[in-house]
């Protein structure tokens, strides 16, 4: 069994080509039912993020596997093999799991060291084994990715100075009022991301008001309850805007829940002062074609990641002392993985050994008829024993290296010869 990773990210993929791949929780469960069903897939996890979807999955055949994967993605986000092409990347063996420890610990990350990747991985996981879509191999190797996340952001300041996708929200209204405290913020959506958009705001910004509105109007309740907000019915949002200066979108939909007709039509009321419109969802929210209404400015993920500047030098340093601790967590990962190949024959060895005992005893059953029950117990436990340790040294003698790792080259995923632990 090898387990390999096939994935799309904001390295390979703008957010105007990521938001067709993403997955939404609800989507999950039968999504990871339909993709264990192809023929070489025994297990898998699907991770989808802002930034990366990449699927997991433990196989029989890497090359098969990897188009199961490929074509699961084809067949459940109807798109052609051939458009996304491009932007895939896969990586199986060592490389898969040397690339979730990275990616747990936050040093594939945009932001290195930020600290929800490790969340949403543990999410990730969690949803695919409430689902039984994992196995014992997904869930070891899972588990310390959770592991490698919680070790390298206590043992290295790699998240110090925490940049997010919020607080980067800050900065870009910063530059864009440069004098003004006392905004009116609207959040659509009352999700995480609108949660920390509304603490950092407040933070920053003395005179900063919320409202909220959300589709199920408890949760917006909950928010603005925090913050000393504003409900806004759902239905009214648009109406809303005109009195908000800063527009943050956060939310599950799979379309734009403010689009450009809407904001044209309220005929003027928004262009005598500036607004600057937040995107913080994939798929996106809010339509990118309000850039070219006047006095509207839109951001998406992709235009916040760019914002990405400040403390990142201290970061690269301690990523060093991460990646030190990652190859020893995976080193955990490789002996493990090796001692499962090799359980198998051992389990034979053992079998093996306990008929040598057995005609041992019969071969001997004169001297054995002579002794009494306690003396044949005695002796039997001494053969089990001597038995067990005989195992104990073939294992120490039989270890298969874990091999040097091997890089599959981004965006190809025909391979023809694999080099793997086993």
């Amino acid at each position: 069994m090898h387990v390999i990773v096939v994935g799309i990210n904001f390295k390979t993929a703008d957010v105007s080509i990521r938001e067709k791949f993403c997955f939404s929780s609800e989507s999950l469960p039968l999504a990871l039912t339909k993709l264990n069903n192809y023929p070489s897939i025994k297990g898998s996890v699907i991770l989808s993020t802002c930034n990366r979807v990449e699927i997991y999955a433990t196989v029989e055949k890497i090359e098969e596997g990897i188009k199961n994967v490929i074509d699961f993605i084809s067949e459940h986000h109807a798109i052609s093999v051939q458009s996304f092409m491009p932007f895939i990347y896969s990586k199986y063996c060592q490389s898969a799991a040397m690339h979730l420890f990275r990616v747990s610990s936050g040093l594939d990350s945009m932001v290195v060291g930020e600290y929800q990747v490790q969340g949403q991985v543990r999410d990730a996981y969690f949803l695919a084994k409430e689902n039984n879509a994992t196995n014992g191999m997904l869930n070891k190797l899972f588990q310390l990715a959770i592991q490698s996340g919680k070790r390298v952001r206590s043992e290295t300041s790699i998240g110090e100075g925490t940049i997010s996708a919020a607080t980067l929200a800050v900065e870009i209204v910063k530059k864009t009022f440069k004098e003004k405290s006392d905004f009116n913020v609207l959040l659509i959506g009352a999700g995480k991301m609108s949660l920390l958009a509304a603490a950092n705001f407040q933070k920053q910004f003395k005179g900063c008001k919320i409202s909220v509105t959300n589709r199920s109007t408890e949760r917006a309740v909950e928010l603005a309850d925090q913050f000393q907000g504003t409900v806004i019915d759902f239905d009214k949002k648009l109406e809303s805007i005109i009195d908000n200066d800063i527009i943050i979108a956060s939310t599950s939909a799979d379309s734009y829940v403010v689009c450009k007709d809407e904001m044209l039509s309220l005929n003027g009321a928004i262009q005598s002062k500036r607004k600057i419109f937040i995107d913080l969802s994939i798929p996106r929210n809010i339509d990118p074609e309000i850039n070219s209404v006047e006095n509207c400015l839109v951001y998406s993920m992709d235009d916040i990641n760019k914002e990405i500047n400040s403390n990142l030098d201290k970061r690269a340093s301690e990523a060093i002392n991460a990646e030190k601790i990652i190859k020893e967590i995976a080193q955990d990962y490789f002996d493990w993985y090796a001692k499962q190949s090799r359980i198998p024959s051992m389990l034979e060895i053992k079998k093996e050994l306990i008929l040598i005992k057995q005609n041992t005893m019969s071969c001997n059953a004169a001297l054995f008829d002579s002794l009494d029950q306690n003396q044949k117990e005695v002796i039997e436990k001494m053969l089990d024993i001597y038995t067990g340790k005989i195992i104990q040294v073939i294992m120490r003698n039989h270890k298969k290296p874990s091999g040097a790792e091997v890089e599959v080259p981004e965006a190809e995923t025909q391979h023809h010869h694999h080099h793997c632990m086993n």
